[in-house]
């Protein structure tokens, strides 16, 4: 067998597991839970009607705060299938392409960091049967599409050449068009290229900016013209990414921000090894120890100028996640991945050198302390490993089972407004864009400020569910879906319960339909 046979080969076995759960769950009964994905999606719809806009608001304002790229590749699904939600099947195999794209990326990326085939392959596979890579190259979520652009940027590079360098800004331009955090890459390559004193390196810098800001400065210049003119927070959450984090984020509370940010970085780098199944202090402890792990390794193959382009994006990206207004969980350190899993087996690489050398010390209590570590060391990535595979063929199955029997009642309920409420009607709901989709009723889902979870200030965030009426009717929504699991992605437990009770007690909301998990609530307006 050749080696491309070969190799082609390994990779359709390591696509295997994904494969498998976008089959099983192609019908995406998760789609909307955190959100985004549901923007994107009905974004998407809009550009098959020449348009860039949030069709599921009811101001159906233009799009300004996710770029275009891949909402336009979404769009590809719609012109496809029309049908919602028949298409999700479509999308489950579009996204899921994009994710045997990135596995092919890395393990090139491997390869030019030097690890042997062997090596890179294991960290392919390590990648591939990763549940967190798997659920997002197999949702409507921007990271997976956007990795595949950054790590082919530092292919280009590696290349050299003044065309290469073009290549990459064209490369990086597309990036920043599929997440605005892309922006890292127009200060992280040329300063690379100067500071590393590549060949030509000030010449290839200029290249590469000149290639990509274009693409940087068009996107700046459409939300300008295309801002929304409102102080409204609910318009700012959905149109514009810098509002949004000058509300959320000043002065008074910069520390704060910082501390729990970072704090979140560890624990998101970590969790892709050692996955969030169990959330417990001592878990997180340990796996912020892996996460440091991956980031002491980083700076080993930076002292031997490998991959020094690669982590000194994802420095500045860290940088950016450390100030912004969401505590950044694995989603958002996913782009850094193969990066810190390279990282990984460098440190470990390492710590078995140490070791054999201390496993070879005539001193006893040496060797003893050496077994000791090794077998401390081989039991965390041992439970990782089972917790790896466990996560990835049973937990991601089983919540996504989880999510479908909240589907069934929410289609229960999502029928019964598509055939009693006028079409002018407006919702408030907690998965607006599914509401609009299945139904056509445009409304909005109610922020609550980061500003409060960072403050542990669950008086706001409750109050703002106590005055929902008030809100809505500032809002101009007539009604209002509630049901109990909502707000699961935002405050715990205690907080849903207060909140739960304050919508039934409502006396400015009166129940029209009730259907399992959910109450459709008219909201009342003063005459």
């Amino acid at each position: 067998m050749s080696l491309r046979a070969r190799r082609l080969l390994i990779l359709l076995i390591l696509l295997v597991p994904s494969a498998q759960f976008a089959w099983r769950c192609r019908r995406m009964p998760e789609f909307g839970y955190l959100h985004d994905d549901g923007i994107f999606f009905v974004t998407a719809k809009s550009l098959t009607q020449s348009s860039y806009r949030i069709p599921s608001l009811p101001e159906n304002p233009p799009q300004t705060k996710f770029p275009p790229l891949y909402p336009l590749y979404l769009s590809m699904i719609w012109r496809i299938n029309p049908n919602f939600p028949a298409n999700l099947s479509v999308a489950t195999a579009m996204n899921w392409i994009v994710l045997a794209i990135l596995l092919v990326l890395a393990f090139l990326i491997f390869r030019r960091c030097g690890f042997p085939e062997k090596s890179s392959w294991w960290m392919t596979a390590a990648l591939g049967l990763n549940p967190y890579v798997i659920l997002f190259g197999t949702r409507m979520f921007s990271e997976i599409f956007f990795t595949s652009f950054v790590l082919a940027v530092f292919l280009a590079l590696s290349r050299g050449g003044i065309r290469m360098a073009i290549l990459a800004g064209i490369l990086a331009g597309a990036a920043y068009l599929s997440r605005t955090a892309g922006i890292a890459l127009l200060v992280s390559v040329p300063a690379f290229l100067i500071l590393w004193k590549q060949k030509e390196g000030l010449r290839r810098a200029i290249a590469f900016s000149v290639a990509m800001s274009p693409f940087v400065a068009g996107w700046m210049l459409w939300t300008r013209a295309h801002a929304v003119p409102s102080g409204d927070p609910t318009l700012i959450y959905y149109t514009d990414y810098i509002r949004y984090q000058l509300l959320n984020v000043g002065f008074d509370n910069l520390a704060v921000v910082l501390w729990k940010n970072l704090d979140q970085i560890l624990y998101g780098m970590g969790s892709l090894v050692l996955p969030k199944v169990a959330d417990s202090l001592p878990v997180k402890i340990l796996t912020q120890v892996i996460a440091v792990a991956m980031i002491s390794g980083v700076v080993r193959l930076v002292r031997r100028k490998i991959a020094a382009d690669y982590a000194l994006f994802a420095l500045i990206s860290t940088g950016i996640l450390a100030l912004w207004h969401f505590p950044p969980n694995e989603r958002f350190v996913v782009p850094l991945y193969p990066l810190l899993l390279a990282g990984l087996i460098t440190e470990l690489a390492h710590l078995a050198k140490m070791l054999r050398a201390a496993f070879g010390h005539k001193d006893m209590g040496q060797r003893v302390v050496a077994a000791m570590f090794s077998g401390v060391v081989l039991a965390v990535f041992g439970i990782a490993l089972v917790l790896q595979f466990y996560t990835t063929f049973v937990y991601l199955k089983a919540s996504s089972d989880q999510k479908a029997a909240k589907l069934r009642d929410l289609e229960t309920a999502y029928s019964w407004i598509a055939a009693n409420l006028p079409s002018s009607a407006t919702v408030l709901s907690y998965d607006d864009p599914l509401l609009y989709l299945y139904t056509g009723r445009r409304g909005n889902y109610l922020p609550l400020l980061p500003r409060w979870w960072y403050a542990e200030d669950h008086r706001s965030i409750i109050d703002a569910y106590r005055n929902v009426a008030t809100y809505c009717r500032s809002r101009g929504l007539d009604y209002v879906y509630f049901t109990s699991e909502d707000l699961d992605r935002e405050v715990g437990p205690d907080d849903r319960e207060q909140i739960a009770e304050s919508i039934k007690d409502n006396p400015e909301l009166t129940p029209v339909f009730h259907s399992g998990i959910g109450v459709l609530y008219k909201v009342a307006y003063q005459k």
